[in-house]
């Protein structure tokens, strides 16, 4: 069966979708081959750190690898990825983040009609369970976490603050939109505890030094909450259907009883 989208993102001239990562080869075709399949060109910047096979892979599914240069955080890229793509837009997500379909859309829409330079999105915070399903948690609000993705360059001003959109413009700001118009995150579902207990370890060392914005990071250790197992809700985005096999076949152990 095919999944690819009758109706090619053709955006090349206005709109380039980046895709910072480092030490992903583990998961990144998962996420890359959602963006083939669909007809999404996206350019991935891997951080020269990397230690893995990162760079070969990413080469499989994309037109264009650029090395970046090392960034502590991916908010720090903002500026130099920007600078090298040259297109009007850019549309930010990371290594383990997905834009649904009617999101795509959406971003398609703005480019067009370009009546805000800014636009963000809200974003669900994901677990996948064992028999290949995609699940939201109840305690974790997408309205949130909107996450300003899509913005022109040279309409803001760039401030690489740790979570924050990396640039700042007067006009962000208001609800997170329909729930369909929405980014998924697959932190739970692609990165063990252990990986996520160090990125946490990171962001408050960074907070404590005044280098990056207040902020709460249980949900990214959901395990050590307690939140019952039955708040866990299906997501209806059957975009992802395929994706969310992938990673029950490759990351069992990450996987969470439904």
């Amino acid at each position: 069966m095919s999944h690819r989208s009758a109706r090619p993102f053709e955006l090349g001239n206005e709109l380039t979708i980046v895709i910072p990562t480092i030490n992903s080869a583990r998961y990144l075709d998962i996420i890359l081959s959602f963006y083939r399949d669909h007809g999404f060109v996206v350019t991935v910047f891997v951080d020269s750190r990397t230690a893995d096979d990162t760079v070969a892979l990413a080469k499989r599914f994309t037109e264009t690898v650029v090395i970046s240069t090392p960034a502590a955080f991916a908010e720090e890229l903002i500026r130099p990825m920007s600078y090298l793509c040259k297109t009007p837009w850019i549309l930010r997500l990371d290594d383990d983040e997905l834009p649904t379909l009617a999101m795509m859309e959406f971003v398609r829409q703005c480019v067009q009609r370009a009546d805000s330079p800014v636009h963000g999105f809200q974003r669900h915070q994901c677990a996948v369970s064992r028999d290949g399903r995609l699940l939201s948690h109840a305690e974790v609000s997408p309205y949130n976490h909107r996450q300003w993705r899509l913005f022109q360059p040279d309409q803001v001003k760039f401030a690489p603050e740790l979570h924050t959109p990396g640039f700042e413009w007067e006009g962000m700001g208001g609800d997170g939109g329909p729930p369909e118009i929405s980014m998924i995150h697959l932190d739970w579902a692609l990165h063990t505890y252990e990986e996520r207990r160090r990125k946490v370890d990171r962001y408050e060392a960074f907070n404590a030094e005044g280098r990056g914005a207040p902020q709460s990071y249980a949900y990214y250790l959901y395990e050590d909450q307690s939140w019952p197992n039955d708040r866990f809700r299906e997501l209806a985005f059957p975009e992802f259907d395929r994706t969310c096999l992938e990673i029950t076949d490759r990351f069992k152990e990450l996987c969470v009883g439904f």
